[in-house]
């Protein structure tokens, strides 16, 4: 049996309350079902108004007779049609974004660019907002392809107008949204110069312009983990605390979760472990598994290294054991390759060397496979702890005189090659320790994202 759709003349008198009570509900209760049909119909016919101040007023009268009630009760069927109008009218919007994002995703890259800036079909406020949302996901996973759909993002946002968004807090917020999302993904790929020009853009409009509160948290999110790439910690811990009370304000707890998740990371980087899996422990009872199930993880994956780094491998391989579902729910090639290269770490501090050594390279030949040089490096150095320990001297030089190949090919910062060279001469020498392979490895860790850092060698 064909289903019945209300025709677009009932449809714009229900949005003009101008129906019987009984049609009115029969209508609402059409369109909460999520009609597509009739909410691209509602699209273009509703037009926000404020009934709910009529409401409020009749509220204010203490005894209302019977003809009052009857006009309350009007007036509340009209309020409840906006609502419903507006839901619905949300939602066709959402799905011609989702519609535009398909069609230009499917293009070649070339073509992208050349179509956002001559058809104004392209010019909508949701199809930015699901760019955006995509290069936040790509970034967790295929970090190149964060910085195409960013600047997509951000030249969608450029040509939108107020009139686009609803007003113009709602286009500051997310041109500054867009930019920062821009600049965030920049810093994932290590193009820091081009990401602190992105970041300058957000600053700009959070300085310069009215930003909704939502917004203006993400933004300050985002441009926290920078200053942390910059080694800027004292700014990052005022930005994420700014962040948070803008969250725990509004009610947004697991927002909240994942802006202790962020803290978390900079205490870890200055070397505060206690502090880094205390707050850890806050984020995961806030953050929601189910509606945040990647940062659940990143969370989850970082007190397990913590509790790792901090000689406490039983309870990291238990909390592990645990957790190892969630990655291989997500499924994805980057987190199958972080599960992996965390079972290998852990194994090496239970003093399982040869689970850890079959680990290690095969998370170096993954990330090779992906073209990350840089975490194949790394994954060299974990390597070579394991042959420092099970002293094999003449694999240990093989493998320092590749890492410092694949450096000196792919790397040209002068720090990172003499931190590499310190290791390979120690290594041709037999003196390399396991202390030396862990400073070398850390600080490539460091100066991935501040090249003006200088190696200095245990003594």
């Amino acid at each position: 049996m064909a289903e019945i759709h209300p025709t677009p003349e009932a449809l714009e008198q229900f949005v003009l309350g101008r129906l019987s009570s009984s049609e009115m509900r029969e209508i609402s209760r059409h369109l909460l079902t999520g009609c597509p049909q009739c909410q691209d119909v509602m699209a273009c016919l509703w037009d926000p108004a404020d009934e709910a101040e009529e409401a409020y007023a009749l509220e204010e009268n203490e005894v209302l007779d019977e003809s009052m009630r009857d006009a309350y009760d009007e007036v509340l069927d009209r309020v409840f049609a906006k609502v419903v109008a507006a839901e619905a009218a949300i939602g066709a919007q959402r799905s011609v974004g989702h519609k535009l994002f398909e069609e230009l995703m499917q293009l070649p890259a070339a073509r992208r660019h050349l179509l956002l800036t001559n058809s104004q079909r392209f010019r909508n406020r949701m199809l930015c907002e699901r760019l955006i949302q995509a290069s936040h996901e790509a970034g967790l996973t295929e970090p190149a392809r964060a910085i195409e759909i960013s600047n997509l993002a951000t030249s969608v946002a450029d040509r939108l107008t107020a009139e686009d968004c609803t007003g113009e807090e709602a286009l500051n917020s997310l041109r500054a949204r867009a930019w920062a999302q821009l600049g965030n993904s920049f810093r994932v790929n290590v193009q820091l110069a081009d990401a602190e020009r992105a970041f300058a853009v957000a600053q700009s409009l959070l300085d310069e312009a009215s930003i909704a509160l939502p917004d203006r948290a993400r933004v300050y999110s985002l441009l926290a983990s920078f200053r942390v790439d910059q080694r800027k910690f004292a700014e990052a811990l005022q930005l994420l605390d700014r962040a948070a009370v803008i969250y725990k304000n509004l009610g947004q707890w697991s927002l909240l979760g994942r802006t202790f998740l962020q803290k978390a990371v900079v205490y870890a980087e200055a070397h505060d472990v206690e502090s880094q899996m205390r707050l850890l422990r806050q984020a995961l009872d806030l953050i929601d598994p189910q509606a945040d199930s990647l940062v659940f993880l990143v969370a989850r994956h970082n007190l397990i290294d913590a509790l790792n780094l901090s000689g406490r491998s039983r309870e990291a391989f238990a909390l592990l054991f645990h957790t190892r579902p969630l990655y291989l729910k997500a499924g994805d090639r980057m987190s199958l390759l972080r599960l992996r290269w965390l079972e290998g770490q852990v194994a090496l501090g239970l003093q399982r060397i040869e689970q850890a050594e079959v680990a290690f390279r095969e998370v170096r030949e993954g990330f090779r496979e992906l073209g990350q040089s840089f975490d194949a490096a790394l994954a060299s150095l974990d390597l070579a702890s394991v042959y420092v320990q099970q002293g094999r001297s003449a694999d240990l030089r093989l493998l320092a005189e590749e890492t410092l190949a694949v450096f000196q090919a792919h790397h040209s910062e002068q720090e990172m090659l003499a931190a590499l060279l310190v290791l390979r001469d120690a290594a041709s020498m037999d003196r390399a320790e396991l202390q030396l392979v862990r400073e070398v490895s850390g600080f490539l860790k460091r100066a991935r994202t501040n090249p003006e850092l200088r190696f200095s060698p245990p003594s």
